[in-house]
């Protein structure tokens, strides 16, 4: 989806409902030209990213100062 910055000025609920409920990307522009995104966050899969971690070898943790 494309909103202008005054739309998102405006109407900022319009332009940050498809980001909230549907999980789209959202592309604000400046005179037509794209200035920046929108995007929904992805959540973190900890699980996964403890098995990535693992998959990698052996870590040396720096000890906290």
């Amino acid at each position: 989806m494309k909103a202008t910055l005054t739309e998102l000025r405006r109407n900022s609920a319009k332009v940050i409902k498809p980001v909230v409920n549907r999980r789209k990307k959202v592309t604000l522009t400046d005179r037509g030209e794209p200035v920046a995104e929108i995007v929904p966050c992805q959540k973190v899969d900890y699980a996964q990213a403890w098995k990535d971690l693992i998959a990698i070898g052996p870590v040396d943790f720096v000890p906290r100062k």
